[in-house]
């Protein structure tokens, strides 16, 4: 079960960023930063939150939560590479 939320949760980010940014180099950027540097503080101390209140175990959450940070920070590292490695594309 958790294999299947980890899966979708990668799925909705990419989709999301992907969705956000378009074909604008800048946005990329703005969202591999975001992912990279912000969100995964954030995951952390909520996976902390919820997991260790569900199951009643603070390591489990804790663990649950670096694991969901770390794949959250390297898919940031992922949109910084693709925002500047894309060449700019203009709709004016």
């Amino acid at each position: 079960m958790d294999i299947l939320i980890f899966i979708s949760y990668i799925i909705l980010l990419c989709y999301g960023v992907s969705k956000f940014a378009g074909n604008e180099r800048h946005r990329w950027i703005n969202a591999g930063y975001v992912t990279a540097f912000l969100l995964p503080v954030i995951v952390f101390f909520l996976g902390i939150r919820i997991v260790g209140a569900l199951t009643g175990d603070g390591i489990a959450g804790g663990v649950a939560g670096f694991g969901y940070a770390i794949v959250t920070c390297v898919i940031g590292f992922i949109f910084l590479f693709i925002g500047y490695t894309s060449k700019n594309v203009r709709s004016d």
